[in-house]
């Protein structure tokens, strides 16, 4: 019996048998003998039924939706779906808000139907999205946490059956949960998730991230424009509601005490741009929009502040609203309850396209048809959160009916109907329904065909894996979704921890961010220090602060709970990059691309450390290898062009840099590459002038502003020269080069002597490159002398000249 097929009215006889084999396979013997057999038969059909167990009757699929427009069939139609990232249902107009205003989606729930009951399939963005498109619940699609799982290439998605019936397709996404790298964007021909990468740290979350819902608009409407006289699918993805709660004014100030609910206001207000789009360019009558969120935010209730860590209602209650021109889908509210799954057959039903075979989800056509048949779909969602990112158990729930079991080792059940805030767990209570209803769960979970999830990566030669685990990359458990629930912690116990992790996100900016956060992860490693978040959010405490090392030593002990762990791979691999031992970055890079091969940022970082060490072969093919895969890399092209300068030949350099400006304006050190070029032909203006652009983009770039200051001394320019050193070391403090070289412009100036002695120590103290070491020595040695400290001068210049290799002098 699959899950989501219609229950008949009566009992079936062949069906009874069905099941009665299933409970003998079940180890649960049920006697079928005479009287007593056949009552024993229908009182167990009775105690499925309460529950909402399918049966097996199908709806005909000619019932039709209504007349579309004169003129219009439904392969005319065009598709727009819009998901709305951590989006509670109840704090839309539509579904009964009456403290956040939001016009757009309530025209679009009265001109259109509303499903009063959708759950979605994961509390988490990229599982939930990958249900929503491929119709499949997350062990089916084998997505099953945001970051470390790819939509797997054999995975059938809705952009992708549409584009092979000739629509175009487009997909603008407002987070890196959804970048393409993660497979999502199959079958999109075009897909706009250039988010920047390349932060001098990855000490971040991937959460980090994102785009405002102004700027994915920004971006879809010229697409929409340039394809409207074609059948189109595009999906615009708002990620504005989560966390942190920033809403732009006039949100920000209208809604000062509740920041979430100006999130979903001004959510709300782009969504009214793409209908006003459509409605003024007469499309809005020929396209399906169908609006859906991803899943909820708990806000405080069931003690969880945010979402991914339980699976109540608050999390997994979303809206769905589906405006279409169909005349008899007008004003429509359909309590039923359904699913995200039941997305995707539904909408190709009504383009009159196939629905595929071998998914869970269900075309709505029957209850948007305004049929009396009950569908009785059942709904599972999952948190695997807590097990991946903690350590403790994962929780499963079935929604079946009115009732809804959240499989724990402390199992819960619900009576949605008469406590719809889950309040009251009545498992024990009404414990036969409970446990036949864990025991259909656990069926449903055996009949769900496995999708081979994301591993870490196969062993490699020995030698390798133990110079690998030597740096901290390989460690020696790691949690799985099959291990026994019961053998874990309960998240209930531990939500405190939960929230405490929370605060440390949000404590980490401020002048003292670091010492919060690290006291804050400090108090969870204490209750329970195998918390795999805590000790790579420490790690990225350490890595924001400069502190290496000891930012290694965090990861190492994320990685001896979760070797897979991609993010914690990549950041211990930088952190010895900045550390300058790129051996170690290397190994760490490598490795991780047998994690996740298709991550272009990755061989772009290895494409630089091949450049750093001059090997311009192996840097060169890094660099397309990482274009290959994402076009859209402008710091690949940007780095090619670094390739051609170095080898001479300034008129390809400057071609290929301006193309990377062209990809990405704002691509780091390209105006500072071309400044370079403009030098090497003599250009000092044009230099200047494009030393100041890069540093009018980006303040921190501190190479920018070193390359400037040596411009200024060449011009006679002392003032300038000083303060563009000033400008280098304020954008990065751990710029050894440029101390030494600001504390020898105030020796040239005469001036400042003791701010030029810290200098001058500073930089010694950071070690810079080797040819740099004498000068430090010797600037020093000249201030002590011009501040009559003859001994300590003596001193530096022995050091100077032990540092150039130099004997001393005898006198």
């Amino acid at each position: 019996m699959s899950a989501g097929a219609n229950t008949p009215s009566s009992p079936d006889p062949a069906g009874a048998e069905r099941a009665a084999r299933s409970l003998r396979t079940r180890g649960r013997w049920l006697a079928v003998v005479g009287l007593a057999g056949v009552l024993a038969l229908a009182g167990w059909w009775v105690m499925r039924r309460e529950f909402g167990r399918p049966g097996t009757v199908a709806v005909s699929p000619v019932r039709e939706f209504g007349p579309l427009p004169a003129g219009l069939s439904p392969g005319d139609l065009n598709l727009v779906v819009i998901t709305l990232d951590t989006t509670r249902a109840d704090h839309l107009g539509a579904y009964g808000a009456t403290t956040v205003e939001t016009p757009a989606l309530d025209r679009l729930a009265r001109e259109g139907v509303v499903f009063e009951q959708a759950m979605t399939t994961a509390p988490l963005t990229l599982p939930a999205h990958a249900s929503i498109f491929t119709g499949k619940f997350p062990p089916e699609h084998g997505v099953r946490d945001n970051g470390g799982f790819f939509v797997a290439p054999d995975q059938v998605l809705l952009a992708e059956l549409l584009a092979q019936r000739g629509y175009k397709t487009g997909g603008f996404v407002a987070a890196f949960v959804l970048d393409s790298k993660w497979g999502i964007d199959q079958g999109f021909q075009t897909y706009i998730d250039d988010f920047d990468q390349i932060r001098g740290a990855r000490g971040k979350s991937l959460d980090d991230i994102q785009r405002p819902a102004n700027e994915v608009v920004d971006r879809a409407l010229p697409w929409l424009e340039q394809v409207k006289g074609e059948r189109f699918f595009a999906w615009l993805h708002f990620y504005d509601p989560h966390t942190p709660y920033d809403p732009p004014e006039p949100f920000k100030t209208r809604y000062a005490a509740h920041p979430y609910k100006g999130e979903v206001a001004y959510t709300d207000t782009q969504v009214g741009r793409v209908v006003e789009f459509l409605a003024a360019r007469g499309l809005l009558d020929k396209t399906i929009i169908a609006v859906i969120g991803d899943h909820g935010e708990s806000l405080g209730e069931h003690g969880e502040n945010t979402h991914g860590f339980f699976v109540y209602e608050v999390a997994t209650h979303v809206p769905f609203i589906l405006r279409a021109p169909f005349a008899s889908l007008e004003g429509r509210r359909v309590a039923d309850p359904v699913r995200a799954v039941d997305l995707m057959p539904t909408v190709l039903d009504m383009l009159g396209a196939p629905v595929p075979s071998g998914i869970s989800g269900r075309s709505l056509r029957p209850l948007l048809a305004g049929s009396a048949v009950t569908m009785d779909l059942e709904g599972y969602a999952e948190a695997m959160y807590p097990l991946h990112h903690y350590g403790w158990s994962d929780l499963r729930t079935l929604r079946s009916g009115r009732y809804k079991l959240i499989d724990a080792p402390r199992p819960e059940l619900f009576d949605l109907q008469e406590d719809p805030r889950e309040s009251t767990n009545i498992f024990e209570q009404r414990r036969a329904l409970g446990d036949r209803m864990v025991s259909r769960l656990r069926e449903m979970e055996q009949g769900f065909a496995q999708v081979k999830t994301a591993q870490p990566a196969a062993d490699v030669d020995p030698e390798v894996r133990a110079r690998l685990a030597a740096l901290g990359y390989v460690g020696s458990f790691v949690a799985s979704a099959s291990d026994p629930r019961s053998d874990r912690a309960d998240p209930k116990d531990k939500v405190g921890l939960f929230n405490l992790l929370a605060d440390a996100r949000e404590a980490n900016t401020g002048p003292d961010a670091f010492e919060k956060t690290v006291r804050i992860l400090r108090r969870v490693l204490d209750e329970d220090p195998n918390v795999i978040d805590a000790w790579f959010m420490l790690g990225n405490a350490y890595f924001r602060a400069g502190k290496w090392q000891e930012a290694i030593a965090q990861y190492r002990r994320a990685l001896d709970l979760k070797p897979d762990y991609d993010l914690a791979v990549i950041n211990i691999a930088t952190s010895y990059r900045n550390l300058g031992d790129d051996d170690a970055a290397l190994a760490g890079y490598e490795h991780y691309l047998r994690i996740d091969p298709k991550d272009a940022y990755v061989r772009y970082q290895v494409g630089e450390i091949y450049l750093d060490r001059g090997d311009l072969a192996q840097a060169e093919s890094r660099f397309r290898e990482a274009l290959d895969l994402d076009p859209a890399v402008a710091q690949a092209r940007n780095a090619l062009g670094v390739i051609a300068f170095q080898r001479g030949d300034l008129v390809a350099a400057e071609r290929t840099i301006r193309d990377a400006i062209s990809v990405r304006n704002d691509v780091r050190l390209a105006r500072f590459n071309l400044a370079l070029i403009s030098e090497q032909r003599g250009d000092t203006a044009g230099a200047e002038r494009l030393y100041l652009e890069e540093l009018k983009i980006h303040p921190e770039s501190f190479k920018a502003a070193f390359n400037l200051s040596r411009l200024y001394e060449a011009l006679g320019d002392r003032q300038l020269q000083i303060d563009a050193l000033k400008q280098a070391i304020d954008g990065n403090p751990h710029f050894a080069e440029g101390h030494i070289f600001l504390a020898k412009a105030y020796l040239d100036a005469g001036r400042d002597f003791a701010a030029a002695i810290d200098l001058a120590r500073k930089g010694l103290e950071l070690r810079p490159r080797a040819d740099v070491v004498p000068l430090g020595h010797f600037v020093l040695a000249d201030l002590y002398n011009r501040t009559g400290r003859s001994s300590e001068a003596a001193r530096e210049v022995a050091r100077g000249r032990a540092a150039e290799g130099r004997p001393r002098s005898r006198s």
